[in-house]
């Protein structure tokens, strides 16, 4: 420590505290100083007032007797307070400095007066100003620097003078007084170092003490605050201390739980083995009780898990004076422990049923133990014993190796500390299985991992059932073709490659014709070997880098990417067709179908994917509406066609929504008698702004298997409705037809259908006529009509084939369909002019053949008399057409049929002008 000044005496330790201890020093003795120099003053100045002037022998002295009365009174005020350590210092500055003025002026007044004093009162001028300043510096020495100026300034001036006087007897005397000055310099030197060493041990008895209590008070929380259980036993292993831990969880007061006592505490079924391990721990000195576990039974009576652990105390000569040690509670570790092997047993057991293996690693040792059913999973017997870590990594796809090698990697450098992953083992057998492992790291307080323990799963079968699953989202599970969005991502990618290289991409959609036919009458299993074969002729045709790709139902895409325009022509579609529709050989028999096709051109038909296969779908639709095995590149009308037909449709629903469906009905009449037999319901419907539609302007809608049979349904409901009301009027009207078109019989229920309106109606079925095209009969629907058509008959209801003559019906579907009518085709019919032309005699022949099979005839479209007569001398029975009556509305009916009755019948029998 540096002095203060240069006159500390505490050299060492901390420097408030020597401070202090000068402080309080100096407060005893300064006063004394003081008190010493007024003695001293006072003793010269009567000595000597008799031989010096009065400003010597009083104004001096009283000068210097105030300033020293001052200090002392300043200093005696000064006891009892507690200074801070400036104040202190700002003290010690004042005491040197005044101790240096009063010296000087003390020393100088005995100057004066050694000066004027004779001779023989000289010596006891000296003696005196040599005693005081000796006395002043003894009080002053806590402050070594003031003690020194006293000194100094004091005495050294007489001292001087003797010494320079010339007179032997006053420089022994001087000789005296600098050898005295000397000892008592050293004396107070030597004082100063054993003040400083009492002050140094006081202070390190201070520190002591403050560790000793800072250790008592740690020692104390440590043992509060531990939730451990600290004890003490003598060298025989009998408790001679105990934490107050030990009666607050037991409820055992400590005097009783001392010697052996704690043991009532122990769980009976614990206590013999604790007791064999303490003895043999007491006979052989070994310390290892860290594997002590028992129960204790709390103040409650509830039994808690701890563990002992305890070290021995030795003496000089290593024999053994005491055990130190501790009781640890570790029951949540013990429940967590017997949870984990609970869990473990339980995971055993279900790897054993799911055939997970479980595999445990030590990376320290880099041995790898195993279980579960490995060798029935993986073939390894060598693994139910232990193997090292590199064996499995040796059984690790080279593929997967880097990976998994990298993850382990992170697992010991502490990233992470659990994990899954897949790889791939290689099996005994050669093959490699699929393994999904995942594992979770045990590491130390270090945070090194000590041990990892996982499982490893086969999940080959479910990676396969992934793929195919994987493959099953991009194809076609038929065909094996590229399904609809693997088309898009093909078109997608296919377009960016045109774009880069400005080439050009095409799209052709392909649809088989009568698709649905060939499944209503082979049955579905014909139908998907037409798709297969169609598929796989496709796949030969197309060139190379194009995709081929079933879109559902029968219609295919074909990609062809890098096209030229050169090559965006119909011979390259007609080249991807080629062969493709013929000689299907289906089951037992070989037969032809034929496709339509429509395809359109990046960049030319559309700027993006979507945009192309809407072209390429409107070229389609083109080509089946104009027939059977059309071939239709894109162009901008076609869009009007098809806006046409979404027009269509759109006007058909909306009529249907609105009850805008109306029939209006034709009259029927005998040619022969020129009665009304019959009417033709014929569809009529209510446009909201252009009034009056005929079918005509909806026929998109007839082709829409749901529309077509909605506008069956209605016309039925409105035809039914308008005959039992007539019926209620007792109006009669021979039989009312109504038309069926092929969507009606694809369902099936064609009959049920009619037959089930009539009975909730009250209209019997033989009032009602269906009429059919011959498409029906050529829709490959051959089940379905002859079932619906015999089912109808059966009740009552008229069959009637229309528009004979202008189709493919053959004789042979007359036979094999209950058809009662025959109905002429117009385009017949408006060409008879009484002559005997070509259109007579197939008229005849119709006729002819009808009458030969009993089947009625009715010809349509009699515009004239003269067709009127025609047809009745070639035999045909029933006439329907503009000569008799337009279709009129059902309120008009009535009007009709009441004029009729009171009309003249017509008579077309020949005239001759």
């Amino acid at each position: 420590m540096p002095m203060f000044l240069g006159s500390s005496i505490f050299r060492s330790g901390p420097p408030d505290e020597g401070l202090r201890a000068q402080h309080e020093n100096l407060q005893q003795q300064i006063p004394l100083m003081y008190l010493l120099m007024t003695i001293n003053v006072v003793f010269l100045s009567v000595v000597m007032h008799r031989q010096v002037s009065v400003a010597m022998s009083l104004g001096a002295p009283i000068a210097l007797l105030v300033l020293a009365g001052a200090r002392a009174v300043l200093w005696v005020r000064r006891r009892g307070t507690e200074p801070s350590i400036s104040q202190i210092r700002h003290q010690f500055r004042g005491t040197i400095a005044m101790a240096g003025v009063l010296s000087v002026m003390f020393g100088g007044w005995a100057l004066m007066l050694f000066s004027a004093a004779d001779p023989s009162r000289s010596t006891a001028v000296a003696l005196y100003v040599f005693v005081g300043s000796i006395s002043c510096a003894y009080c002053l020495q806590s402050l070594s620097r003031a003690a020194h100026l006293v000194l100094l300034f004091g005495a050294a001036p007489v001292t001087v003078r003797m010494l320079i006087s010339g007179d032997l007897y006053l420089i022994g005397v001087g000789l005296t007084f600098v050898i005295v000055a000397g000892l008592i310099v050293l004396t107070l030197e030597s004082t100063r170092k054993a003040f400083e060493e009492i002050l140094r041990s006081r202070v390190e008895m201070g520190e002591l003490v403050s560790a000793l209590q800072s250790s008592q008070e740690h020692h104390r929380y440590s043992v509060e605050l531990n939730p451990q259980i600290p004890w003490i036993a003598d060298a025989n292993g009998l408790i001679v201390e105990l934490s107050s831990r030990w009666s607050a969880y037991t409820g055992i007061p400590l005097k009783q739980a001392l010697g052996t006592g704690w043991t009532r505490a122990v769980h009976s079924d614990d206590l013999p083995a604790l007791m064999v391990l303490a003895n043999e721990v007491l006979a052989s000195g070994n310390a290892n009780l860290a594997g002590a576990r028992y129960r204790l039974a709390a103040a409650d009576g509830s039994y808690r898990w701890f563990r002992m652990r305890g070290n021995p105390r030795h003496d000089a000569d290593g024999s053994i004076i005491g055990w130190y040690g501790n009781v640890e509670d570790i029951d949540e570790q013990v429940k967590a422990e017997s949870a984990l092997r609970e869990s473990e047993e339980r995971y055993r057991l279900a790897s054993r049923a799911t055939k997970d293996i479980i595999w445990d690693w030590s990376p320290l040792t880099g041995r790898i133990q195993w279980a579960g059913d490995f060798e029935s999973v993986l073939g390894y017997r060598e693994a139910a014993q232990e193997t090292s870590i590199n064996w499995w990594m040796n059984h690790v796809h080279p593929e997967d190796l880097p990976d998994m090698l990298a993850l382990y990697g992170r697992v010991l450098e502490n990233q992470q500390d659990s994990w899954s992953h897949e790889h791939r083992f290689l099996g005994a057998d050669g093959t490699y299985r699929n393994v999904f492992s995942r594992g979770y790291a045990i590491r130390n307080d270090t945070g090194t991992a000590i041990r990892a323990i996982g499982a490893m799963s086969d999940i080959t079968l479910a990676k396969q059932a992934e793929d195919k699953l994987r493959w099953a989202a991009y194809h076609d599970a038929l065909t094996d073709l590229a399904n609809r969005k693997q088309a898009a991502d093909e078109l997608e990618r296919a377009l960016e490659k045109a774009a880069a290289a400005s080439r050009s991409v095409g799209v052709v959609l392909v649809d088989v014709d009568s698709f649905k036919a060939i499944n209503d009458t082979l049955g579905h299993a014909a139908g998907d070997a037409v798709l297969k074969t169609v598929a796989r002729r496709l796949q030969a045709n197309a060139p190379a880098g194009a995709t081929v790709a079933r879109l559902g139902g029968d219609e295919f895409a074909i990609i062809l990417p890098d096209l030229s325009e050169e090559d965006a022509s119909a011979a390259t579609v007609k080249a991807l067709l080629d062969g493709v529709g013929e000689a299907l050989r289906i089951e037992e028999s070989v037969m032809d179908v034929s496709l339509s096709a429509g395809a359109a051109l990046w960049p030319r038909d559309g700027a993006i994917a979507e945009e192309v296969m809407k072209c390429a779908d409107l070229a389609l639709y083109v080509a089946k509406s104009e027939g059977s095995g059309g071939i239709r590149g894109f162009n901008p009308a076609m869009r009007d066609r098809v806006d046409d037909r979404n027009r269509m449709l759109r006007d058909a629903r909306e009529a249907l929504q609105d009850d805008r469906v109306v029939p209006f009905y034709q009259p029927k009449i005998a040619l022969a008698s020129g009665q009304v037999v019959g009417f033709e319901a014929l569809l009529r419907w209510h446009h909201h702004r252009s009034g009056l539609q005929p079918p005509g302007a909806i026929a998109a809608a007839f082709q829409d298997s749901s529309l077509s049979t909605h506008l069956t349904d209605r016309m039925l409901d409105r035809v039914l409705a308008d005959t039992a009301g007539w019926l209620d009027k007792g109006h009669s009207f021979g039989r009312i037809a109504i038309n069926g078109s092929p969507a009606d019989f694809r369902r099936d229920d064609f009959a049920e259908r009619i037959l089930t309106r009539c009975h909730e109606t009250g209209v019997s079925p033989s009032l009602l006529e269906l009429e059919v095209t011959e498409t029906v009969l050529l829709d490959r629907l051959a089940d379905s009509v002859e079932r619906t058509f015999r089912t109808l008959r059966s009740e009552g209801v008229s069959i009637a084939l229309d528009d004979f003559g202008t189709g493919y019906a053959s004789l042979t579907h007359l036979q094999q369909f209950p058809v009662n009518v025959l109905k002429i085709d117009r385009s017949f019919i408006s060409k008879l002019d009484g002559t005997n032309g070509p259109d007579r005699a197939i008229v005849q022949g119709v006729i002819d053949i009808a009458r030969r099979m009993k089947i009625e005839t009715v010809a349509e479209g009699i515009e004239t008399e003269v067709q009127a007569c025609d047809l009745l001398e070639l035999g045909c029975d029933v006439g329907q057409g503009f000569l008799f009556s337009r279709a009129i509305a059902a309120d008009r009916v009535p009007i009709f049929l009441a004029l009729e009755s009171n009309r003249d019948r017509i008579n077309f029998s020949r005239k001759t002008a």
